[in-house]
This record gives structure tokens, sequence and C-alpha cells, in this order.
């Protein structure tokens, strides 16, 4: 009966491992991913985020994102934080950064290099710098290429969500 507990530990844990890996805190998408959920066409209003852990005022503007998360939880608002920073600093720089900063909204990691592949398909209005956020809602698109604080981006929300 000693044993019990070791054997248990020695089969046990590798599958909790893996199911701890499989729900990771960021999904990796293509930008056809990405292009498909901005295409769709419905009353949420999705906020799609354009960001990085290297860029201090997307850094600066993310507890703003967060809050709105919690102000509009429960309402037709779909706020995703799309990371442009490179697939290999996954495990080095993105994922510490969520769990330091405790961010409980989607975080997509854009793995599309070229980004003037696509760039203008977000937006014609962008020319590439970051932080920039696109709202999209029943089909109508409204770019930001500027860092929010608070109140603007809860006053930007509550607008669109009258649209």
């Amino acid at each position: 009966m000693k044993s019990f507990p070791a054997v248990f530990l020695i089969l046990f844990l590798p599958a909790v491992a893996n199911a701890q890996m499989a729900h990771r805190p960021v999904k990796v998408i293509s930008f056809a991913e990405l292009q498909q959920e901005m295409n769709i066409q419905d009353d949420t209003l999705r906020v799609f985020n354009f960001w990085a852990t290297w860029c201090k005022p997307c850094v600066e503007e993310m507890p703003c994102f967060l809050e709105a998360g919690k102000t509009f939880a429960g309402q037709k608002v779909k706020l995703i934080l799309v990371s442009l920073d490179f697939r290999k600093h996954i495990e080095t720089r993105l994922i510490p950064f969520i769990e330091k900063n405790q961010i409980s909204l989607p975080v997509w990691l854009l793995d599309a290099p070229d980004a003037n592949a696509w760039i203008d398909r977000v937006s014609p209005q962008w020319s590439g710098s970051i932080p920039a956020t696109l709202f999209v809602r029943n089909g109508e698109r409204h770019f930001y290429e500027t860092q929010f604080d608070c109140n603007e981006l809860n006053e930007i929300i509550h607008q669109y969500l009258k649209l």
C-alpha cells in the first residue's frame, strides 16, 4: 500500500502535464484564421488589439484592455489580444508576461512574419506601428493606430455597441 502514491504520481503526473500543455494561454494563428474572425458579421463587437511584449506603449495600455474585459463581461463584446511577438518567444517572453500580468483575455499569437502581406488587409490606414486596435461589428470596421487610456477605450466600446 505504501507504494501506491508513488506509482500513482509516476503514472498520473505526465497526463496532467500534457493536459496543461494542451491548454496553453496562447493560441497560435495564421493571418487567414485572424481574417476569418475579423470577417464575422454579427452584432458582437470584436476588439482586436495588436501589441507585443517589447512595445512600451502596448504594455502601458494593457491594463485598460483588462479592465474593459471586466467592464463589458456578459455583453456582446469580445476582446482579443493579438500578439506580434516572435513565435520562438512564446515560452520565454509571452507566457511569462501573460502570467505575471494575470491576463485572462484571449491571447492569440499571429504567426505571419511578413507583415507587409497583411497589414493593409487589417486596415489600409495602418502604417504598421503598434499598439493598434481594430473594432469590428456588423461588418463595419473602425481602426485606431494609437495608445488608449482607459476612459477612451471604454467610450469607444460604448459608442460601437450603440451602432
